[in-house]
């Protein structure tokens, strides 16, 4: 049975991974679009980021079952990247008059920025722990 939800678990992380992917590909070579579109791709992009960071220490728990502290440190580092991200985020930065001509309110361009303030820093949270563990592997 821990074999089976094993390889679920592994499957769904590359799944999760794969749409990421395809939803920034589709970002990048899609070029300019209409805030909706670019809102809702920020939507899922975060939401699967969010699924992806609480689903992948469950999947570490299931293959070291005395690792069910590293799940209350990734949902507590959620949490404080979430907050982090909502104080940076600047907020309803845009005039009026433009977010009128694009049919966005500005508490929708507020959410929009603290999600795409998150997505920013978890991005660059992972490249740096990535970089971060390739040198310290390296001196090792």
């Amino acid at each position: 049975m821990d074999d089976k939800l094993l390889k679920i678990c592994k499957y769904g992380l590359w799944g999760l991974m794969g749409i990421i992917v395809v939803i920034l590909a589709i970002c990048v070579f899609k070029g300019e679009t209409s805030a909706d579109l670019q809102m809702y791709m920020t939507y899922a992009l975060v939401i699967l980021l969010g699924g992806a960071f609480l689903f992948s220490p469950i999947y570490g728990v299931i293959v070291n079952p005395g690792s069910v502290k590293k799940i209350v440190i990734a949902l507590g580092a959620f949490a404080v990247v979430a907050l982090i991200a909502y104080i940076a985020s600047p907020g309803a930065t845009l005039s009026q008059e433009y977010l009128e001509s694009m049919n966005v309110t500005a508490s929708a361009e507020a959410i929009c920025d603290f999600l795409m303030m998150f997505l920013y820093i978890v991005l660059g949270g992972t490249f740096v722990v990535a970089i971060g563990s390739a040198v310290y592997k390296l001196f090792n």
